[in-house]
């Protein structure tokens, strides 16, 4: 039996068992002065109602029509559903509709099954186009959460359904005419860990999240590569756009963004190092951890027993611990008074916990120690609150100093910690976000 289709079906299987300083002050180069203009209209944001259904055959297109080189793209099975999920998707749905949610499933190299969420503008005919000359929405992003949480409550928190305070920063984006997608990585979310037959005992880790930030980028380039200006490329038009427009390097929109928060940036500054500019149009690094002077210690080789449990191919790693969230693990990244009412703040404690009521269980963070600022040549925007109290200030300095290409931009967001994009300030967060995607589309 194939590996894929086994896997599918032990996962299946195992899911059955389951019942989920200075206002924005910027330093850059690179032609950063368009990221000044922020947005200045609101960011209007409603629900979208209905039902989304639409599953991919797979793809069978050659790795040459891809701006990923893979072989493995006509193997892969890419389903989306709204609300109820098809018969064929395998992964939990822990949250149910919430109110027009788009779930979509794909499936990694290794046959590992991966959630991303999206959401879609509440009339795209009215969405704001930031009256920019490339149309946004054939603009893509993909948004990675960070250490603890997933993407449901990191990137899709909401108050009230028809998130009338703009607090989602899916919404927000796709309201903005962007295709905005979000991934569980692996143990987070909707995202299931690995099984057991996997030999790393169910363990989240850098390389493995690498390549399934890989997975989900091809999956976005495969999805919008026939999509004409002015479409979001699933609303089922048959037009193909011109092969040189998806590889060509210089037409940045044809190639998504990479925005990842917290322990989510350095995975994305990993992806970056390793696929770069040819895969990315821009790279956006929030609330980033790294710090040349953290090294990540290796596990020791062999357990009191003698058993290889760690470095080798035969290596069995002992089962990942099931530790439980608990509420106090999640309000933690509120710092600050007044920067968040009491109900964003007790919404995301609960949408966190049921989404991660177990923690991920990460290993093998030496793989983090391969972060180098001059290895990334994607354009890259830095962006942390004035007040976060997990970077550290010396390492954010040199972060930007040491990236390895001139368009870059180092944003400080004042009166924020750590969380920016979910506090009161987080419209300020969105359009700096926005200013610098859009800095070369005359914004």
């Amino acid at each position: 039996m194939p590996m894929i289709r086994r896997k599918s079906m032990v996962l299946a299987a195992a899911m059955a068992r389951m019942s989920c300083r200075n206002s924005g002050s910027i330093i850059g180069s690179g032609g950063c002065a368009g990221v000044r203009a922020f947005v200045t209209s609101p960011l209007v944001a409603s629900p979208r109602r209905g039902s989304y259904i639409t599953n991919y055959a797979s793809f069978n297109r050659s790795s040459q029509s891809s701006p990923i080189a893979s072989s493995s793209l006509s193997s892969r099975r890419y389903l989306s559903s709204s609300g109820n999920q098809s018969d064929e998707d395998i992964l939990p749905n822990k949250t149910g509709d919430r109110n027009g949610l788009i779930r979509h499933q794909i499936i990694a190299d290794d046959g590992h099954p991966l959630r991303i969420y999206s959401r879609v503008a509440s009339n795209p005919s009215q969405s704001n186009t930031l009256l920019s000359p490339t149309p946004p929405n054939s603009r893509s992003i993909l948004l990675l959460h960070g250490r603890t949480w997933s993407s449901q409550p990191v990137f899709d928190l909401r108050t009230s359904p028809s998130d009338m305070k703009q607090q989602s920063t899916l919404q927000c984006l796709a309201e903005l005419g962007f295709n905005v997608y979000a991934l569980d990585l692996r143990g987070f979310g909707e995202t299931p860990r690995d099984t057991d037959e996997d030999g790393n005992g169910g363990y989240t880790t850098p390389k493995r999240c690498v390549e399934d930030v890989r997975c989900a980028i091809e999956w976005i380039c495969e999805r919008h590569r026939d999509a004409t200006p002015g479409t979001n490329g699933v609303d089922g038009s048959n037009n193909e756009s011109n092969d040189s427009s998806v590889t060509d390097p210089t037409k940045i929109n044809t190639k998504p963004a990479l925005l990842g928060w917290s322990q989510g940036a350095l995975v994305a500054q990993m992806y970056a190092q390793q696929y770069g500019a040819s895969t990315l149009s821009d790279l956006v690094l929030f609330g980033s951890i790294y710090d040349p002077r953290v090294i990540y210690p290796r596990k020791p080789l062999y357990d009191p027993s003698g058993k290889l449990i760690s470095g080798g191919s035969n290596a069995v790693k002992p089962p990942a611990p099931e530790v439980a969230n608990t509420d106090i693990a999640a309000l933690e990244d509120f710092t600050l008074p007044g920067t968040i009412c009491d109900e964003a703040a007790l919404a995301f404690s609960s949408l966190a916990l049921t989404v991660d009521a177990t923690k991920a269980a990460w290993d093998e963070l030496h793989e983090f120690n391969t972060c180098n600022p001059a290895m990334v040549h994607t354009p890259t925007l830095v962006i942390v609150g004035a007040q976060d109290p997990y970077v550290s200030w010396e390492a954010q300095r040199e972060l930007y100093e040491r990236l390895g290409t001139e368009d870059k931009v180092w944003c400080v967001l004042p009166g924020c910690d750590h969380a920016a994009h979910i506090l009161k300030a987080r419209k300020m967060f969105v359009r700096s976000v926005v200013g610098f995607l859009m800095r070369k589309d005359g914004f």
